[in-house]
């Protein structure tokens, strides 16, 4: 499979009063071209940050530390973003690398017309697009997503909630880009309108192909729409694999205790349990593991908490499925009588 994206070593410090908090630390991993891959965890666990380093909205106090975010383009030709001048990134925004911000209805200017939004993303990055151009494209994507032409001629707050996410996800394919970044794009929509959204995304993957990453802390809805997926905590990528071998072999402990804290209609909910306690605080973490005060294997004496402790993912043997945990075997194990 060839890569789209590329993250190495990729970490994000933020300045604070009381020390520097390291919200993304030292992640490695890589995004195929084509595919959809989901990146769950906890709020505070380091998503959006993770996500904004590949976008380059990383703003004071906050500051990429170091790593690598290697784009492969179209062409066969690959560049670091993160060594890009702001203007040289731009020629990449909205043309290969588009996003839905979370709560991205709060995005449009609500006075402006919708296709007012079109017109004015389309000239601030490809001025060789005539308005006609621009707004036959504007009505072609409003159909894919499932609108009637005549909200073009709307303003935002004529819309429902779920009407505008449809609207930005169209303006976010307006250039056909390459990559498609998604931060909790159903947050603050009801249940029917969040399914609706998600069969709108897949439906636009099977037609045009396009890379999707999808961040969320919302493990069931993540579930029905991604190839890969990532689990965060802490600021660390502990889990990284396939959709169905995370979660039904996962091999890392906060893996599987999100897994099994989702309900299900096909058990009894008693068997369903919310992982104890809480995150650490980041800007004074123990030695060792960071989930090891919430986590089951230190809590039967299978690990002390600094022995299983890994510094670098390691793959489980078929460079599919990664973990950041030394017992792994023993949490897929465990995985099978779940």
């Amino acid at each position: 499979m060839e890569p789209i994206i590329e993250l190495k070593n990729l970490s994000v410090d933020f300045r604070t009063n009381s020390g520097t908090l390291r919200a993304v630390d030292n992640v490695t991993m890589d995004i195929y071209r084509g595919e959809i891959v989901g990146i769950i965890g906890e709020s505070g666990s380091g998503k959006t940050t993770l996500i904004s380093s590949i976008l380059r909205t990383i703003r004071a106090p906050g500051r990429i530390a170091e790593g690598e975010v290697i784009y492969h383009c179209k062409d066969g030709t690959t560049v670091d973003l993160l060594k890009l001048s702001e203007k040289d990134y731009n020629s990449y925004r909205w043309t290969e690398i588009t996003t839905v911000f979370q709560a991205a209805q709060n995005v449009l200017n609500p006075t402006l017309r919708i296709k007012e939004h079109f017109l004015e993303t389309a000239m601030a990055h490809n001025s060789k697009l005539t308005k006609r151009e621009i707004l036959d494209k504007a009505k072609e994507l409003c159909a894919k997503v499932r609108l009637e032409e005549r909200v073009l001629d709307s303003y935002p707050h004529q819309l429902s909630g779920g009407m505008k996410q449809r609207v930005i996800i169209a303006l976010s394919l307006l250039l056909e880009p390459e990559l498609l970044i998604l931060d909790e794009p159903t947050t603050a929509l009801d249940v029917i309108t969040q399914w609706y959204i998600l069969d709108i995304l897949r439906k636009i993957h099977e037609e045009s192909g396009i890379t999707m990453v999808f961040c969320t802390h919302d493990v069931a809805i993540i579930g029905s729409v991604v190839d890969r997926i990532a689990v965060m905590y802490a600021g660390q990528i502990v889990e990284y694999g396939k959709l169905e071998d995370v979660f039904l072999r996962p091999a890392h402990p906060y893996s599987r205790g999100l897994i099994r804290a989702v309900p299900s209609l096909r058990d009894d909910i008693s068997k369903r349990a919310a992982i104890p306690g809480y995150p650490p605080n980041l800007l004074d973490l123990a030695p060792g593991c960071r989930f090891a005060p919430r986590c089951f294997l230190k809590e039967q004496g299978i690990c002390d908490g600094i022995t299983g402790n890994l510094e670098k993912m390691v793959s489980l043997g078929d460079n599919q499925q990664y973990t950041l945990c030394g017992h792994w075997k023993e949490v897929k194990r465990l995985a099978t009588t779940d």
